[in-house]
């Protein structure tokens, strides 16, 4: 190309050029933009409101030794009372709330011994159930377990969103509505029998709330193109990104918590428990033990 033909051909290119750029502008603004959002951070899940012990007696003023149980709960699906070891069938209560379940029954095991140390009581524990032994049993006169019972149901869950997080995470967005409903037992029992002889109830109700939660995807290759190039898709795992129940759930046991242990402080009555005592020796005397 001689110098006057390719001057020509820049007095046509670079008019075009100005005429197209609106164009290719507009055609890259208007293209999707992928925003990478942080993962959702709950905070602190996992501690719970310390009960103000109301008054306090000398400690051991009171002739009467408790084991204490730690809690344990079952819900809908898992009708076994489980200290945390197990999770009901379809996720009742996730591995995530499990977690915070077994922080919620650490810390009321250990404020129901304080209850009773404060009432003038000798104590053993806390314990899990299958923690105390012959002895501690033998020199008990009474062993004291809350349990909870949750009645946890979902709505059908509907797609919300896709959403792209940091560290190139992608993810189907879900939402639903669960129901939390719950009740705490207090129960006094025989320690080497096992014989329930004292059973209270504190019904917290039925609570709602909407939540979402995050389902990865990954790519994989679906298929081939006619010459044999490979064709993409994205498709669901079974890895959660982020789970609102968590922290729902999180919150409704701490909002409860000092109504647990109020009632519980009513409940644990010194009066009756002493009386409870000479009946538990009367169950020992029958059963021979």
């Amino acid at each position: 190309m001689n110098i006057k033909k390719f001057i020509v051909f820049l007095g046509v290119l670079i008019p075009l050029g100005f005429l197209l750029y609106p164009t290719a502008l507009a055609l890259i603004s208007c293209a999707p933009q992928v925003v990478n959002r942080p993962k959702p951070q709950y905070g602190d899940l996992y501690s719970f409101p310390k009960y103000n012990i109301p008054e306090a007696r000398k400690a051991g003023s009171v002739n009467l030794t408790a084991v204490i149980i730690i809690p344990e709960y079952k819900d809908t699906l898992n009708q076994e009372y489980a200290g945390g070891a197990k999770v009901s069938a379809r996720g009742g209560i996730s591995h995530d709330m499990l977690k915070v379940f077994k922080s919620f029954a650490g810390s009321l095991g250990e404020d129901i011994e304080a209850q009773l140390v404060a009432k003038g009581m000798t104590t053993k524990g806390p314990f899990s159930l299958a923690e105390v032994t012959y002895p501690d049993k033998k020199g008990a006169d009474l062993t004291v377990s809350t349990n909870a019972i949750f009645d946890i149901n979902y709505t059908k869950p509907t797609f919300s969103r896709e959403d792209h997080y940091e560290g190139g995470i992608s993810a189907n967005v879900y939402s639903c509505t669960m129901t939390v409903g719950i009740k705490i037992y207090y129960y006094m029992l025989e320690p080497m029998s096992g014989e329930k002889m004292w059973i209270k109830k504190l019904d917290l109700g039925v609570q709602e709330y909407p939540y979402h939660y995050g389902v990865k995807t990954e790519q994989y290759v679906s298929g081939h193109g006619g010459c044999g190039e490979p064709i993409y898709g994205w498709r669901a795992t079974d890895e959660f990104v982020f789970d609102e129940r968590v922290k729902i759930f999180s919150d409704i046991l701490k909002g409860a918590y000092p109504q647990i242990m109020k009632t519980s402080w009513n409940y644990l009555d010194t009066s009756e428990m002493l009386n409870l005592k000479s009946k538990s020796q009367e169950i020992r005397d029958r059963k021979r033990y």
